[in-house]
């Protein structure tokens, strides 16, 4: 990646919309390996030498593919999910770093380091989750709920940029079900390796019925592809 997602973002964000809809009509007429190939090279890319154009080229054949992946029915919608979200998320992480150096993000982030100043905090020095002064946990808290929004309306905007409506619907309309299939596809397309930790987050964030209902899926998906 480059050092300027600011740049990236705008480039990314500047593409005409005949120009999206043309390389997705275009990806349905090639084959998936024309896309693999075009993503693989420029990820091959040396850091220093990427550049704002080349990181918005990425992002957005990034889309694409998976735009093409979830079109028909070869695969389960839990891979189609995931295909999606990884892309969207990508980019909506970056938007989250451009943020930070602006507006409220910005205030709260000076208000957050004042108080780590003022309680003797240095370097690295971190209060552990929920933990910390009263007015550290409030600036904290916000600031969490401002880059959640960020992120979701970022995500879902990238979704629906890239004629991924379906999946934008299901994150915005039932935000538990739409994670599952996330996690579900995650779990089937990259084994057991952080599953235990998942477990953990997944039970504390989306409670115990999603995650049974994440094992039993990704159980059933597992034995189809055996």
């Amino acid at each position: 990646m480059s050092n300027d997602s600011s740049k990236t973002l705008d480039v990314l964000f500047s593409m005409e919309r005949s120009a999206i809809d043309r390389d997705l009509k275009g990806a349905q007429e090639e084959d998936i390996l024309t896309l693999v190939t075009q993503i693989s090279s420029l990820n091959g890319i040396p850091v220093e030498a990427c550049t704002p154009e080349t990181d918005a080229r990425l992002a957005h054949l990034l889309m694409v593919q998976a735009h093409k992946l979830c079109q028909g029915d070869k695969l389960p919608p839990e891979i189609k999910t995931f295909y999606a979200a990884i892309s969207a998320d990508r980019i909506a992480s970056e938007a989250v770093t451009v943020a930070m150096d602006k507006g409220e993000l910005a205030e709260l982030s000076a208000s957050i380091d004042a108080v780590r100043r003022r309680e003797g905090l240095t370097g690295d020095e971190e209060w552990r989750l929920g933990e910390g002064p009263a007015d550290y946990r409030q600036l904290e808290a916000k600031a969490g709920r401002v880059i959640d929004r960020i992120t979701d309306t970022i995500f879902a905007y990238m979704l629906r940029r890239y004629r991924l409506e379906e999946h934008a619907e299901l994150f915005e309309r039932d935000r538990v079900a739409f994670e599952i299939q996330r996690e579900v596809g995650h779990r089937v397309l990259y084994g057991t390796g952080a599953e235990r930790l998942m477990d953990k987050y997944f039970r504390e964030t989306y409670g115990a019925a999603a995650l049974r209902r994440v094992k039993l899926r990704t159980k059933q998906l597992r034995a189809e592809k055996a």
